[in-house]
């Protein structure tokens, strides 16, 4: 038998609390003792639904009692027990459900049947008497048992539709808030609550889509930048100052709820400008706070917390989450930006996300031998009165929540003490294991760092809760050889393999997170450049475990990426040809372009050039691209630079990247974008036989192209075009490079409605600079409806317009008149008569002629 969810009883619970709450207020006197005890009378209730339904569809059965026993509440264990429903199906045979204790403080029970036969159940449900066995002033009462009404169930052959789990994913252009019934946009909506929250690993985006094109939504300035203009500026084309790697500008942005909050820098500073939250999809300023990040009381957001609530009468995401600076410092509300309360004596640890959105931190001690669960969750209350609403739980006085209260942990239990303690952790996998390894191995950096301790120590705690604390396993390994700098570079939990990395040697070995042998190590490809050690400087910033593959890129312009499971190298990006090069000729001494990842997200990884402290002005040609996690295809690519890791994380949600472009200083979002389509036929009604032409326009119509240049620019509008020609037009209209000269449009198709009533498509054409245009000869006279529908692509949404034409019945034929026919004279006579007076007229003048010749 399979219980139900809670969820799917909110409303009804919520009902029946209520009414018992009532009834328990009502009927129960207050009194201190009773002598003889009380008996009280109950009443049973039960309902099954749908009702009828289809043989092998299953009923929710809902069951209570009409009041709740005195004191009862989810704190403790004051309940009903021994429900039973009897069942009797149309057989005549007899099933049971039965509850030996009442989970639910309301006296409600629920569970799922499903019949086997068709025709009619019935239902029964009863207790016995219950004898209050609690403490207070009910103590040895019986409450008296019941039995209720015989519900019947019509089972029947036809089944009942399927209920809705989800309407469909979006077909047009789509923006928050996403309708609550649209279930499953949930996989491709996200948040990213910034690179310092442990949904975050090594830039990996593990939710929702991504741009599949490199069109641009909108471009907003976040500094001066690009070029200064005039002489005296130092190099003739000078540029100002993108951040690079000390003052990197939108360093560390958050998106949550389809709204970006992110920092302003301050002169020559990354920082100091005050916040600013923008809709992600236009661009538009939402609110600017000039205090925060300035004011030492109102400290920079760190990350964004969104965490699922789940009370007696609390279900649901708290809105609109909230948003903390580092270590839980200082609570804002992300509608507004105001700062709502402090947060003080946050433990340290090793995070990971629990499965409500809390954040957890393992705590531990080596040398005392514990380990310890703090919860972020437990800095919030139920409320009082046991109403279940989800509050801080805070000095409201002072403003502040004491994170390290005792209440704030979930558990905390002994560990062994063998434990080297010049070990740490360094990686948790929620209810699963944590793992520790000797320190200097742990996510090292720096050109300081060289050799390695020999030996040493990884090893693995469980966190499961029937082995929490448990040591799973220990190993020491030698140290590897020629004085080799090995550490830890990332830990893939599809494979559950850690991989680490020898720096001189450009090795990498593979671990079992599961019992710490060695599972693989590979071999430098031979055209490896030597560039490549400079990734090391910053360790696991340039490299990523995501899908059961480890990617790696950095100086040497090569993104390779392996399989953590064999430590095969599957693929390279940026050493082939064309549509696989990041090779940079003469522009740059690196050989291939830098090439950083910048985040990983629905299956594609993004890439971005750049450099650690570069002249300016910048080298030419550096490009943000897109490449298929899987194959190492290109998928997309464009100019622009977002600077320097391991500095600068760009945000990935909802399908769009964002990113701050050092070549301009301005940011960037790219994703899919709304279009809009025209279409216009003659006024005047043709004739038939006669051609006429269907013509019209595609255009983009993103936030951006109202932009004050854009729409200086494309007054008619931008013109839509393919996701092939996507990178280069973009750069012409945002970029203001080159207007490119191969660009291909978008494909029309036109369809009619005819005077008769039929639907049918008439033909397709191709969009040349945004417009469109279609001969056609309509084949029947009448009233004609033109469709015209752009069907989508990869750049934009799909966009759909109308018009009409009418054909008039071409002009009629002159009807010829009848003749009479030629009688026999007609025929004859007269032609012969004709020719006997011709004959006599050329005789006569003969006569004549002679006559005048005689002397």
């Amino acid at each position: 038998m399979q219980k139900i969810s809670k969820k799917q009883f909110v409303t009804l619970i919520c009902l029946l609390l209520l009414m018992s709450t009532t009834a328990s207020a009502v009927l129960l006197p207050t009194a201190t003792a009773h002598t003889p005890s009380w008996t009280i009378a109950t009443h049973a209730f039960i309902a099954v639904n749908p009702n009828p339904v289809g043989v092998g569809q299953p009923v929710n059965i809902v069951v209570w009692a009409g009041l709740l026993l005195p004191s009862a509440s989810v704190a403790n264990d004051i309940r009903f027990h021994d429900y039973k429903v009897v069942i009797t199906k149309p057989d005549g045979t007899t099933e049971t459900i039965n509850w030996p204790i009442v989970t639910d403080p309301t006296s409600t029970a629920y569970s799922i049947y499903t019949p086997t036969q068709v025709g009619n159940y019935s239902f029964v449900f009863s207790y016995p008497n219950q004898t209050y066995t609690w403490s207070g002033a009910y103590q040895n009462d019986v409450y008296l048992g019941a039995t209720s009404k015989t519900v019947y169930l019509t089972v029947q052959e036809e089944q009942l539709p399927s209920p809705i789990d989800s309407y469909p994913l979006p077909t047009e252009y789509w923006t928050r808030p996403i309708e609550g019934q649209n279930t499953y946009w949930y996989t491709i909506a996200s948040n990213w609550l910034g690179y310092t929250h442990p949904s975050i690993v090594n830039m990996f985006q593990p939710d929702g889509s991504a741009p599949n094109s490199a069109h641009i939504m909108w471009t907003k300035p976040i500094d001066a930048g690009g070029v200064v203009g005039g002489s005296n500026v130092g190099d003739p084309g000078n540029m100002f100052y993108s951040g690079s790697a000390y003052n990197p500008r939108f360093a560390a942005p958050i998106i949550m709820n389809g709204k970006i909050y992110y920092e302003l820098p301050m002169m020559n500073t990354g920082t100091g400008g005050g916040w600013n939250c923008i809709d992600l999809q236009t661009g538009e300023l939402i609110w600017h706070n000039d205090k925060m990040g300035v004011d030492s009381a109102s400290p920079s957001p760190s990350f964004g917390y969104l965490y699922d609530a789940e009370t007696e009468n609390q279900h649901g995401v708290v809105p609109a989450g909230l948003l903390f600076s580092s270590n839980f410092g200082v609570a804002y509300d992300p509608t507004t930006g105001n700062r709502l309360f402090n947060v003080t004596n946050v433990p340290s640890g090793t995070a990971v996300v629990g499965p409500q959105g809390e954040i957890l931190r393992y705590q531990i001690d080596l040398a005392h031998g514990w380990l310890a669960q703090w919860n972020s969750s437990r800095l919030f209350t139920q409320g009082t009165a046991g109403q279940g609403l989800w509050n801080p739980d805070w000095n409201q006085t002072n403003g502040w929540v004491n994170a390290s209260l005792a209440s704030r942990y979930d558990w905390n239990v002994s560990i062994p003490k063998t434990i080297p303690t010049t070990t740490s952790p360094f990686y948790a996998l929620f209810n699963d294991e944590l793992i520790g390894i000797t320190s200097s191995l742990s996510f090292a950096s720096g050109f300081s760092n060289t050799g390695t301790a020999d030996p040493y120590t990884m090893w693995a705690i469980s966190l499961k809760p029937e082995s929490r604390g448990t040591l799973l396993w220990m190993q020491n390994y030698a140290a590897p050889p020629e004085n080799y700098t090995r550490f830890i570079m990332a830990v893939d939990p599809t494979n559950r393999v850690a991989i680490f990395l020898d720096k001189e040697a450009f090795k990498y070995t593979g671990y079992s997170i599961d019992n710490g042998q060695q599972l693989w190590t590979t071999t430098p490809p031979k055209d490896m450049s030597d560039f490549q050690y400079f990734d090391t400087t910053h360790a696991g910033t340039f490299s990523s475990a995501a899908y059961g593959r480890y990617y790696d890129s950095g100086f040497g312009g090569v993104l390779y990426c392996y399989d953590t499971k064999t430590g095969n190298l599957l693929w390279t990006y940026g050493n082939g040809g064309e549509g696989n090069s990041t090779f940079g000729g003469l522009q740059t001494p690196w050989g291939n372009y830098p090439m950083f990842i910048s985040s990983i997200a629905d299956d594609k990884v993004f890439l971005f050039s750049g450099e650690h402290s570069p002249n300016t002005p910048l080298y030419k040609g550096w490009m943000i691209r897109a490449v298929n996690a899987t194959t190492g295809e290109e998928l997309w690519k464009m100019d622009g630079s977002m600077g320097y890791p391991p500095r600068s994380y760009y945000p990935v949600a909802d399908g769009f990247i964002v990113y701050s472009n050092a070549y301009d200083n301005q940011l960037y979002c790219v994703g899919k974008g709304p279009s809009a389509l025209t279409v216009e036929a003659p006024m005047t009604a043709a004739t038939l036989g006669q051609s006429i032409i269907i013509r019209g326009s595609v255009t983009d119509i993103a936030a951006g192209t109202k932009q004050t240049e854009q729409a200086a620019r494309f007054p008619n509008g931008v013109p839509a075009v393919s996701d092939q020609s996507q990178g280069a037009w973009m750069e012409y209209v945002y970029m203001q490079k080159p207007k490119p000269t191969n660009v291909t449009g978008v494909q029309v198709t036109l369809s009619v409605v005819d005077a008769n009533g039929n639907y049918r498509t008439i033909g397709t054409t191709t969009t040349i600079d945004g417009f469109f245009t279609y001969n056609w000869q309509p084949d029947i006279p009448g009233q004609y409806t033109v469709y015209a529908s752009f069907g989508g692509s990869n750049s934009y949404w799909p966009s759909s317009a109308m018009t009409s034409f009418a054909v008039d019945p071409a002009a009629a034929t002159p009807t010829p008149q009848p003749t009479q026919a030629p009688s026999i004279a007609d025929l004859y006579f007269v032609p012969m008569s004709i020719a006997i007076i011709i004959v006599i007229v050329i005789v006569g003048a003969a006569i004549i002629l002679v006559l005048r010749k005689r002397p």
